[in-house]
């Protein structure tokens, strides 16, 4: 399979710009377009100054969290202790598939960010965790790592340095929850996959209770380019009057949307000129009514507020939502709003580890009572239900995942309300007053939305 749609003009393809290119899986590919010379300068350089390097480059974690790649290196103190580097390949947000194309097109390129980070924090041992249902991507990251162990470039003497750097490769079995940092470390100590308080973080206690950093695969990929050309080839890429967001970002568009895909742009694109220009809008001259802009677990926009937003952390965070993992989902206005974010309920539900009550309980409520709606069976007490539940469940819990099924449905009740009381309303046989209407529908159509 090449790439999945034809690139445009206007993106900006540093780690994208061999997708499609099945020499690039090759060891010998990779050299001949530029592979591990980052690595090889990182292993000349002291590990202070690829830390700096990549501080200074503003780089911020493509995982979702958005925490500067740099700083969190720099929790790393050469104390004597053995130190471990994750690589989270656990990519499961509904709506985000980037990472899985870095590692099926570009395993090497994976495998250098690593092994560069590696020695950023004075670790021997990385593993990289992949989701269990990525098979294609588990085959080429697993011969990757083969080959460059094969040529020295891993190892006990590392690319004829001296240093000692071993990778290892971990299969997931499947839950989304090990795409949570401290319940992937649980994962990969054969423990089951719950996520651990914290404190202690991970730079103190981590992977078998040893100083740890865990990174997302695009972090890791994107940081040895920034090693390789300089933090200010990187800063130079964004939006200029917002130097918190730099370089490019992986976004992946999906849903009801004429040209689906993974697209790279430099942090700071306008989301109305990505949705409508680079991805052709919604499909077969329908409309688009919604989008759902950093995977599954951030607040829902709708078409008149993408107009106005920029691609970045705080583009995104400026117009109530999340840039988060980049998972763009696009809804047309064919779309059945109730029955979209009850399908994202379920998922959480499905996926909660049930370690906390407000997770486990509140997950699996927010389900029945959302597909007791969509059934037509309803009542309007159970919006503000629904709305309360998710209040209890938001920073409560060890982890986000309740949060994460909270948000959409909050973000949905409150920007298509209407489409929720049009179930109820209908089933009850009462006259249906919306609460506000979506442009361009009328009266008379929101009151006989299915």
């Amino acid at each position: 399979m090449g790439y999945p749609h034809p690139r445009h003009p206007r993106e900006t393809p540093v780690l994208s710009e061999h997708f499609g290119d099945p020499a690039a899986r090759t060891l010998a590919g990779w050299k001949a377009r530029g592979g591990y010379q980052a690595l090889e300068q990182a292993l000349a350089m002291d590990p202070v100054a690829v830390q700096n390097v990549v501080k200074d480059s503003g780089l911020r974690g493509r995982g979702g969290a958005g925490f500067p790649a740099g700083i969190k290196w720099s929790f790393m103190k050469p104390d004597g202790k053995p130190h471990y580097l994750c690589c989270n390949g656990d990519e499961s947000e509904p709506g985000t598939f980037k990472d899985r194309e870095i590692m099926r097109w570009t395993p090497h390129a994976l495998v250098e960010g690593v092994a560069t980070a590696m020695h950023a924090i004075y670790a021997e041992t990385g593993y990289i965790y992949i989701r269990g249902e990525f098979t294609e991507p588990l085959e080429a990251v697993t011969a990757a790592v083969r080959e460059a162990y094969a040529a020295g470039i891993l190892g006990a003497n590392a690319m004829g340095t001296g240093r000692r750097l071993d990778i290892h490769v971990h299969k997931g079995a499947g839950a989304y929850i090990c795409g949570e940092e401290t319940a992937l470390m649980n994962s990969l100590e054969g423990k089951r996959g719950n996520p651990r308080i914290k404190p202690p973080f991970p730079a103190v206690a981590g992977l078998f209770g040893k100083p740890t950093t865990i990174n997302n695969v695009e972090t890791l990929t994107a940081a040895a380019h920034v090693v390789r050309r300089g933090a200010e080839w990187y800063k130079a890429m964004g939006r200029p009057d917002n130097p918190k967001s730099t370089g490019t970002k992986l976004f992946s568009v999906c849903g009801n949307v004429a040209r689906p895909g993974n697209y790279e742009v430099t942090l700071g694109f306008p989301f109305k000129d990505f949705l409508w220009e680079l991805c052709g809008g919604a499909p077969d001259g329908r409309r688009i009514k919604a989008v759902i802009p950093g995977g599954s677990s951030v607040p829902i926009l709708t078409a008149e507020e993408c107009e106005a937003v920029f691609m970045d952390y705080e583009g995104m965070a400026a117009a109530g939502t999340l840039l988060g993992s980049g998972g763009v989902i696009v809804f047309d206005d064919t779309a059945d709003m109730p029955r979209q974010i009850a399908r994202l309920a379920r998922f959480y539900a499905h996926e909660s580890c049930a370690q906390c009550s407000q997770c486990r309980e509140g997950t699996a409520w927010t389900t029945r009572i959302l597909e007791r709606i969509c059934r037509g069976e309803g009542s309007f007490e159970d919006l503000d239900t629904l709305l309360e539940i998710g209040e209890q469940m938001s920073g409560k819990t060890i982890c986000v995942l309740s949060d994460s099924c909270a948000t959409p449905v909050a973000s949905g009740l409150r920007k298509f309300r209407h489409e929720f009381e049009a179930k109820i309303g209908k089933k009850q046989g009462k006259a249906f007053v919306p609460s506000a209407y979506p442009t361009g529908l009328t009266p008379a159509a929101a009151g006989s939305a299915p």
